[in-house]
């Protein structure tokens, strides 16, 4: 992961580039908080891959437009599954759900979510290791030895 000033990239140009630019002139997470009115630690979590539940479209669509970027560029950066998708909006019949039924839903959602997060990593990962197999010098042939 190529780092500048403790911000992979591509994080750390986009936040230079949009001014959000610390006292000692770094890439500053605390500014771009500002801007936006998310907690920094979300945006540090976001931008370090460690955010488990995923950003909120919401939220990456702040981001987006703090940074002037689209939200499917900042998608593809934290490799969002609805980067290549756009917004899901429920049917309009959803607006007579219950609170409860709508927990149930947006928890399948989730569930759904999750799981196919969780076969993309294990397709990449899988990519990763037919790449090193394919890469790797063949064994050397070994004698046999002849019994007699």
């Amino acid at each position: 992961m190529n780092l500048k000033h403790g911000i992979p990239e591509p994080w750390a140009t986009a936040l230079t580039e949009a001014g959000f630019i610390s006292p000692w002139d770094t890439p500053s997470m605390n500014r771009l908080s500002e801007a936006t009115g998310i907690h920094v630690s979300t945006i540090s979590r976001i931008i370090k891959g460690r955010n488990l539940k995923g950003p909120t479209y919401d939220v990456i669509t702040k981001l987006a437009a703090a940074l002037g970027k689209p939200p499917r560029e900042l998608g593809k950066w934290i490799d969002a599954a609805w980067a290549e998708l756009e917004p899901y909006n429920p049917p309009a019949v959803s607006a007579l759900l219950t609170n409860e039924q709508r927990a149930s839903v947006d928890m399948i959602i989730r569930a759904f979510a999750t799981s196919n997060k969780a076969a993309q990593q294990n397709a990449a990962r899988a990519d990763e290791i037919a790449a090193k197999i394919a890469a790797m010098p063949p064994a050397p042939k070994t004698r046999s030895k002849k019994t007699t």
